[in-house]
């Protein structure tokens, strides 16, 4: 890695520490830009040639929990396997460990935009993986309007999860959430037991 690169990754590294620190100081509305680079000691400027907004560097920054909170992890095969999918499961571990963080940031005025970045990304996930499973197969719903279905579910009932401190364990609430979703795919194509 070139010395250039190496500052780049510096000051990647020193706005995602900046804007970490100002979360656990502040909360997450009311931090700007400029206090975000005032912290890391860098220019606004210098934000703006790597990141386009607050939320973009949260997202960026955060990449390793919205990944984790995708629904199709390394294995689209799973989505109609009858045990739960390892990366479910996790997904829903990783909100228990995440919660201090994500909750305040979700309960923001630019919760929602968060929010449906991540649905975004997970949509897009869940056709390509849909796309992959049934390539040959009709589907009664556009596949489009499946996978953003089967998303906003997963965001809706983890944000209903995060809320409530119902007393669901995480192993519970992603078996529930594999049901729904599995009972989901196999009405939109027509599946009967035992395919």
């Amino acid at each position: 890695m070139g010395k250039l690169d190496r500052r780049v990754q510096r000051t990647h590294e020193q706005l995602q520490k900046a804007l970490i620190e100002l979360i656990n100081e502040r909360g997450y509305d009311t931090i700007t830009v400029q206090e975000i680079a005032d912290r890391a000691n860098v220019g606004r400027t210098t934000f703006y040639e790597y990141y386009t907004s607050k939320d973009d560097l949260f997202t960026r920054c955060h990449e390793a929990i919205v990944i984790e909170l995708h629904l199709i992890h390394s294995h689209p095969e799973s989505l109609l396997l009858p045990e739960v999918p390892p990366g479910i499961v996790s997904a829903y571990r990783n909100l228990v460990d995440k919660r201090a963080l994500l909750y305040p940031i979700f309960q923001s005025k630019d919760g929602p935009l968060i929010l449906r970045r991540i649905r975004d990304g997970s949509a897009l996930e869940i056709e390509a993986a849909l796309r992959t499973v049934f390539a040959e197969a009709d589907s009664a719903i556009p596949l489009e309007v499946l996978a953003n279905y089967l998303a906003g579910a997963q965001i809706a009932l983890m944000q209903w999860w995060l809320e409530k401190r119902q007393p669901h364990t995480p192993e519970n609430l992603a078996q529930i959430f594999h049901r729904l979703q599995r009972a989901a795919i196999r009405d939109a194509f027509g599946l009967k037991d035992g395919e």
